[in-house]
């Protein structure tokens, strides 16, 4: 149930906070957001505010931010259908009344010749009370009226296509950096909780019931040298231990000024992984001395973001390579049953561990969201750059082709990674 919950509040966080940044940038840009969604499949719940409508939905995978945009406008009205409008004194529509659950007055019943909500942005109407044939207007701001709520239409000017190129890109590229702006925090927070490790080969803590304490080891022991060899930082002093396999470590240390030489010999520590794999790793015990600091912490936490940043593009185009190479396997890759599998194993491991994993996996969202594939924000970046340089769109049937093929290749590798993760974690 731990590994349920957390999953939820995970992967609930990762994708507000993207899909959060989308409807911040769209809605400072003018674009009109219909839907703010968490979650897929069947509402939950439903808030409206400022013409967008906030859902939460049963799936607790993935979210949206339904922009309106030319190929996103349904129009409900077809030829004949009788409907009663209301206008302003220019006589522009504002409200489109589908049904007689309403209280509005001084109405027109008409019967509906044609419209175009898309582009004139007109409804030509046969006003019943004189059969005279009219082309209104819609006003910028109109709605359609329904079981007595209304749902605004979206004007040209309140489009996404409407926007300029800048405009587009950031609203574009708001969500994954939106994540990295969530990385950086929680990285930051945790530096705040627990300091920073610092690289001097320092003793911060001895663990109990281990070679170090046994030895002797406590906590501000500077460590010299191992079996004769310098050390030099902590990652140095990891790897000569490494280096020197189960045997008998002499280990001079100094605190205070006093030197003393201790003997000590590594142990195995066996981590499994999430896949049932497991990783052996010798150790003596000990961790390393925390630095603290005021303001240092914003500085270590944009340091972390961009070394976890780097060391997953890094990953991310190793991959791509592997696939030209014929080395590539699914294994490489994650889906949300290996995810929540990850998840749960690591929130066994206490908050501050699942803090640090949700940064992670935020700054993973974000590059991956990145990558220029149709489907995802990359890909429709894409677009817009290629606009912007060529000064005019890519051909309208082209770019639904392209983004139909984006859609099915992730889908594909959707099903097939989790496919894979059923394999790996439950067969």
């Amino acid at each position: 149930m731990t590994g349920i919950l957390a999953f939820i509040v995970v992967f609930g966080v990762l994708v507000t906070v993207h899909e959060l940044g989308h409807l911040i940038v769209a809605k400072r840009s003018g674009i009109m957001c219909p839907e703010f969604a968490i979650g897929m499949g069947p509402k939950l719940f439903s808030y409206k505010f400022n013409d967008t409508q906030y859902t939460l939905r049963l799936l607790p995978i993935g979210g949206y931010v339904r922009m309106a945009a030319d190929d996103m406008e349904v129009n409900p009205l077809n030829s004949g259908m009788r409907i009663q409008l209301k206008v302003n004194d220019r006589e522009e529509i504002t409200h489109i009344i589908l049904d007689d659950k309403h209280n509005f007055t001084q109405i027109e019943e008409v019967e509906v010749v044609e419209s175009d909500i898309k582009d004139k942005m007109t409804v030509k109407a046969l006003r019943l009370h004189d059969n005279e044939e009219v082309e209104y207007k819609l006003a910028h701001e109109a709605y359609f009226v329904q079981n007595s709520e209304l749902e605004r239409i979206a004007p040209r000017s309140a489009r996404f296509e409407s926007k300029s190129v800048l405009a587009r890109f950031l609203t574009l590229f708001a969500g994954p950096a939106m994540n990295f702006v969530l990385a950086f925090a929680l990285f930051t927070l945790l530096f705040y909780i627990n300091g920073k490790p610092t690289e001097d080969p320092v003793v911060g803590t001895v663990a109990e019931e281990t070679p170090a304490e046994e030895a002797g080891l406590a906590e501000g022991d500077r460590l010299l040298s191992i079996n004769g060899t310098e050390v030099d930082s902590w990652d140095h002093m990891s790897a000569i231990i490494q280096n020197e396999g189960e045997s008998e470590l002499d280990i001079l240390v100094e605190n205070d000024g006093e030197e003393r030489t201790l003997e000590m010999t590594p142990m195995v520590n066996t981590t499994e992984l999430p896949d049932g794999e497991t990783v052996d790793q010798l150790i003596i015990g000990i961790g390393a001395e925390m630095e603290r600091g005021t303001v240092s912490p914003l500085w270590w936490g944009v340091q972390q973001t961009y070394e976890m940043g780097t060391m997953i593009f890094h990953l991310v185009v190793d991959m791509f390579i592997s696939i030209f190479e014929g080395t590539f396997s699914f294994d490489m890759l994650n889906g949300p049953v290996g995810i929540y599998k990850v998840t749960e194993e690591v929130a066994a491991q206490g908050i501050l561990t699942l803090i640090n994993f949700t940064a992670i996996l935020s700054v993973n969202l974000g590059i991956m969201n990145l990558l220029p594939i149709p489907a995802l924000d990359g890909g429709r970046i894409l677009f817009v750059l290629y606009e912007g340089i060529f000064r005019k769109p890519l051909n309208k049937r082209v770019e639904i082709n392209i983004q139909l093929v984006g859609v099915l290749f992730v889908l594909m590798v959707m099903i097939l990674v989790t496919w894979n993760d059923i394999k790996t974690f439950f067969l």
